[in-house]
């Protein structure tokens, strides 16, 4: 998973607007009752959002399971001489480290990567082990509004620069499940297309049943916002994030 893909993932995600995004977690961890310093990171991805709390001063200590997203991420990092992050190779259901946080953070639907809610119990687990009293957690999750209007079963086509994707959605909605195949060509060196194959699946949740994990494994004051805003999020909404506390 994410082997070739991880080349071209910016390219394909360059419409998102990671700054706006590290900006709202900012925003929601001022609102926290602890000083948020230190930050761990799960599903880094190739660290975009990550070297953006980053530029704002945050030590980040970023996991992804994919060597290759987190090459990528150390590169990124690099070159724009972000000494103030660590990246690790792990499972964020099944990560154990040695230290305490302030904040833990998961964005960009990664929870949704998780094929059960027993996956999910995990992760929360082990976010609430690492994190110091009163530090928050901070998830989004794609909706099931959004899996069945949005997402659907569509195929997307992307022309990018010396890029051509096709992105194929497959819904299996009564395994509450939703299949991406994709293939890309990448132009090389010679001027030849070559060609690579990429299958991965999110699963659906109803955010009811997040809820009764978050409020189950321990943490309190927890919230549910539809994304991007303050207001109250449900299954209505296309995106939520999640924000609790460890007492």
């Amino acid at each position: 998973m994410y082997g070739e893909f991880a080349q071209i993932y910016d390219e394909l995600m360059r419409e998102i607007d990671y700054k706006q995004w590290a900006d709202y977690l900012f925003r929601q961890m001022l609102n926290g009752k602890r000083e948020v310093k230190r930050i761990l990171e799960f599903g880094c991805g190739t660290g975009s959002i990550t070297c953006e709390l980053a530029q704002k001063g945050f030590e980040l200590t970023a996991v992804d399971i994919s060597e290759e997203m987190l090459t990528m991420a150390d590169e990124k990092a690099a070159e724009r001489q972000l000494g103030n992050i660590r990246f690790f190779m792990g499972d964020m259901s099944n990560f154990q480290i040695g230290e305490k946080f302030d904040a833990v953070i998961s964005c960009c639907d990664s929870v949704n990567y998780l094929e059960s809610l027993e996956a999910i119990h995990n992760f929360l687990e082990s976010s609430y082990e690492v994190l110091e009293d009163e530090g928050m957690l901070l998830f989004d999750v794609n909706t099931e509004t959004k899996f069945k209007e949005i997402i659907g079963d569509n195929t997307f086509v992307y022309n990018l620069d010396d890029v051509f994707c096709v992105w194929e959605n497959i819904p299996d909605l009564a395994a509450g499940r939703m299949d991406y195949d994709l293939s890309f060509f990448v132009k090389q060196d010679n001027g030849l297309y070559a060609r690579y194959d990429e299958s991965q699946s999110q699963y659906i949740y109803k955010i009811e049943d997040i809820f009764h994990a978050v409020k189950q494994v321990g943490f309190t004051d927890v919230k549910v916002f539809t994304f991007g805003t303050f207001m109250p999020g449900g299954n209505e909404s296309e995106r939520v994030q999640f924000v609790a506390t460890k007492k």
